[in-house]
């Protein structure tokens, strides 16, 4: 008996880890696939929007470089929280690489309303330096890519991948064009 709750314990222990980030508590890139294409079929099916972003830090490699990975867990653990604390309710945020974060917003009625979001999680990030384990503080700022689905036609479902895609694109034009800003993804469904 003890060795079979051993063995079910290693197993739940292994299903969360692949659905939560260990560092930050945040879902992982395969939660969030799953998540995200269940967001993409009900918007096919009540023909609305929904908006993803992608999020990367700013220069973060000089952040471990300079002050060590613990100074970089304490960075990310900082911004995941932000994020957290300035999405809505049923908004899905998630890890999806190093320091690389994915936002989905269900029921975008309006591209403005995913851009104040977008500004607002940016100015989130920028506004109040994150505390470092060894003491001092380090100003930290992000670029955002930000993509919308297209409208919901019943005949079509928009690949999600295609709307990360723009929204990936979109975070390298943010980062060519100085970093710490918002830029938005082109559609062909806009």
């Amino acid at each position: 008996k003890r060795r079979a709750d051993r063995q079910r314990a290693t197993l739940q222990n292994g299903l969360r880890l692949a659905v939560v980030a260990p560092l930050t508590g945040l879902s992982t890139r395969r939660s969030a696939g799953a998540h995200l294409a269940a967001v993409a079929e009900r918007t096919q099916t009540t023909g609305g929007r929904f908006a993803v972003m992608v999020i990367d830090l700013d220069r973060f490699k000089t952040v471990n470089d300079r002050w060590g990975h613990g100074a970089g867990d304490a960075v990310l653990v900082d911004v995941a929280r932000r994020l957290h604390a300035n999405l809505r309710p049923g908004d899905l945020l998630a890890r999806i690489g190093g320091e690389e974060f994915l936002v989905a917003l269900p029921d975008v009625h309006r591209p403005e309303e995913a851009q104040a979001i977008a500004e607002r999680l940016r100015q989130a990030i920028e506004e109040k330096p994150v505390p470092l384990p060894a003491g001092g503080t380090l100003g930290v700022t992000v670029s955002i890519g930000l993509a919308f689905s297209g409208k919901g036609d019943p005949r079509r479902l928009e690949p999600v991948a295609q709307v990360i895609n723009r929204a990936d694109s979109a975070l390298l034009m943010a980062k060519s064009g100085g970093r710490n800003q918002v830029t938005i993804g082109q559609s062909a469904a806009a």
